[in-house]
């Protein structure tokens, strides 16, 4: 079982962080591994999704929902797929005019795959910093253009 927690502190409003993640299409700005995705049912805060996920050599074929509570959390959860366990939560807390987001992430591979979870652990340690950073900057470009347009209008 790989669990991996990392935070960040990123300075926006917790509205303009939750919002560039809400749905599937904006999460797969942030995730390499869903480059091709479709879309099998999407409702508000909630989408059901059908890719492939790739693990060392091995592309495993999953079916994933994706919920999204306004403000609190969006979370990424195996429905059906051959790996026994893949979850990814983004919390949001708010915290003055900045939004504290943790990113807990548990995958359990098949057994056989067992001798390369602590390599993909460290890898995917590295995904989700890089994960936050692109959020943070996808934020920041949103925030910096409402912030120039507004300046623009007065």
């Amino acid at each position: 079982m790989i669990k991996v927690t990392i935070s960040r502190t990123i300075p926006f409003p917790i509205d303009e962080v939750y919002s560039a993640i809400d749905h599937i299409n904006k999460l797969a700005r942030l995730k390499p591994a869903f480059r091709s995705y479709r879309i099998a049912r999407d409702e508000e805060g909630l989408q059901l999704i059908d890719v492939d996920i790739r693990f060392i050599v091995k592309n495993f074929p999953m079916r994933f929902t994706y919920t999204a509570i306004p403000f609190k959390y969006c979370e990424l959860k195996k429905l059906k797929g051959t790996i026994r366990e893949y979850s990814y939560t983004y919390t949001f807390v708010k915290s003055d005019n900045k939004t504290d987001v943790t990113v807990d992430c548990s995958i359990a591979l098949p057994l056989r795959y067992f001798i390369v979870q602590p390599f993909l652990s460290a890898i995917i340690k590295h995904r989700l910093t890089k994960e936050l950073t692109i959020l943070e900057t996808i934020v920041k470009q949103k925030f910096n253009g409402y912030d120039t347009a507004t300046y623009r209008s007065e």
